[in-house]
């Protein structure tokens, strides 16, 4: 039994998970979250705010008595390369090649600069790769951020895998198509997938940001003020209305995708699960269901795991923020 960390560092909240793997089933020991001090984490290697990072990450650990130094950890959003292709029947020794040729014609310089990964997909007759990399400058400031932290970064995920981690183990029963939308603070992961074969996972740029924003710029307020404004009870219908203009583009996007997905497989999922920080914008739930014609069902993997010690009800309450970083400790290491 091995206790393993899922640090997931969002634009808004940095989530951290403490569990293990025993008899087949997840247990957690410590989970909680703060806000990132370092809101462009991902995406600017600024080593002055990497020292204040460093230090809210010590705090939060010594806070909660978290002692475990393994972490696996995940990348999205900017910067992150995610490609499609089909390959001929080759040996396992020219696969590799076969990649490296295949992104040399995507990526500008091809992948010297990239950390990557990619797996094989089954569809049909066909080998069709998923590629995914990431900028080996921005994995280097990651992982020696955690280092500087004291934690021992075991392995770099992708969110959007971590994410369909946690679904498939809490919905072992589950033979539908898997459809899910993580609604974070500036981008939102897409995951489609059929279970044990194809995934189509994608990073839409729509969060909880965009509608902070719009209300700001609409009631010349700041942007803390637009957040106030969004928790008040009474605004509640005020920006449920305003929500299906604000997704338009989130709206296009996912239809693509489901257009795609049931392009490669001829089929297409019955239900959508809506979760992370923006799954209960006022509205958004409501909205993807009448605009995509497909029920929609807010998931909370908190409400669905089991936990040496008891979680905090307003930890529990915001469980749709942990999607990641339950997913990450669920990662087979290989």
């Amino acid at each position: 039994m091995k206790w393993l960390l899922g640090i997931d560092v969002g634009s808004y909240y940095v989530k951290v998970s403490e569990g293990c793997i025993r008899n087949g089933r997840i247990i957690l020991r410590r989970i909680g979250y703060f806000p990132s001090p370092f809101t462009n984490f991902k995406d600017n290697l600024n080593e002055r705010e990497q020292d204040v990072f460093v230090k809210a990450l010590k705090n939060f650990l010594s806070q909660h008595t978290i002692s475990t130094k393994t972490g696996i950890l995940s990348i999205s959003g900017t910067g992150t390369v995610i490609h499609y292709f089909n390959i001929p029947d080759l040996p396992p020794g020219e696969i590799e090649s076969a990649v490296q040729l295949e992104m040399m014609q995507v990526v500008p310089g091809g992948i010297r600069n990239l950390e990557y990964d990619y797996v094989f997909l089954p569809n049909g007759n066909k080998k069709t790769i998923l590629f995914i990399g990431y900028h080996k400058d921005k994995c280097d400031f990651i992982i020696s951020t955690m280092q500087m932290a004291g934690i021992k970064p075991l392995v770099m995920d992708y969110d959007g895998l971590a994410i369909l981690n946690s679904f498939t183990y809490l919905h072992a029963e589950y033979e539908g198509i898997i459809f899910i939308l993580n609604v974070g603070y500036k981008t939102t992961n897409l995951v489609i997938a059929e279970k044990d074969k194809f995934i189509l996972v994608r990073d839409l740029p729509f969060g909880s940001k965009n509608v902070i924003d719009t209300i700001a710029l609409e009631k010349n307020i700041s942007s803390e003020e637009a957040e106030i404004y969004i928790k008040k009870g009474e605004n509640k219908n005020e920006i449920k209305k305003m929500i299906p203009v604000v997704i338009s583009d989130l709206i296009t996007e996912t239809r693509v995708s489901i257009d795609y997905f049931k392009k490669i497989t001829e089929k297409t999922a019955q239900s959508l699960f809506l979760t992370g920080g923006g799954a209960f914008l006022p509205g958004l739930k409501e909205s993807l269901e009448k605009d995509m014609n497909i029920p929609t069902n807010v998931w909370n993997p908190l409400e669905e795991i089991e936990t040496e010690i008891p979680i905090p009800i307003d930890i529990k309450e915001t469980g749709t923020i942990f999607s990641i970083s339950l997913g990450l400790i669920l990662r087979k290491i290989k």
